[in-house]
């Protein structure tokens, strides 16, 4: 199955300077790369979508992870233990038109998420139907 990519939006509170954010950005990296995701870089002004501003910085907090389906609720997982670990703390997922806060997630709430996931990552794309035409 094709790798997907997500971007992963950290906040790590409102009483963090700019250092934590960095600290906590590279925290989780190391966490997530530990998962056996493909890859995992640090989001750059020109990896904005279209029609956005583009420079050549690194948005402070933001990383794209490339990653197989499957993979993905290990990800999440990863994701939700280390927001919990400190008071604030909160992640953006965003793949493709969606995006959710990854912040206090029951388990139940994680389970919808990532069943949700799949279908639309094992979903025809691109006008296809599950016969392959259009």
């Amino acid at each position: 199955m094709a790798c997907v990519q997500i971007r992963v939006i950290v906040d790590t509170g409102p009483e963090t300077d700019e250092r934590e954010r960095v600290e906590g950005t590279a925290q989780l990296r190391k966490l997530l790369l530990q998962q056996g995701v493909e890859e995992v870089r640090l989001q750059r002004d020109g990896d904005q979508p279209p029609g956005a501003k583009a420079g050549d910085g690194i948005v402070l907090g933001a990383m794209l992870v490339t990653l197989a389906p499957h993979a993905f609720s290990a990800v999440v997982s990863v994701i939700q233990a280390w927001s919990a670990r400190a008071s604030g703390r909160s992640v953006e997922i965003v793949e493709g038109e969606r995006s959710l806060t990854a912040s206090g997630l029951s388990e139940q709430e994680q389970r919808e998420l990532i069943d949700d996931f799949r279908r639309r990552t094992a979903a025809p794309r691109n006008g296809e139907t599950t016969h392959g035409s259009p």
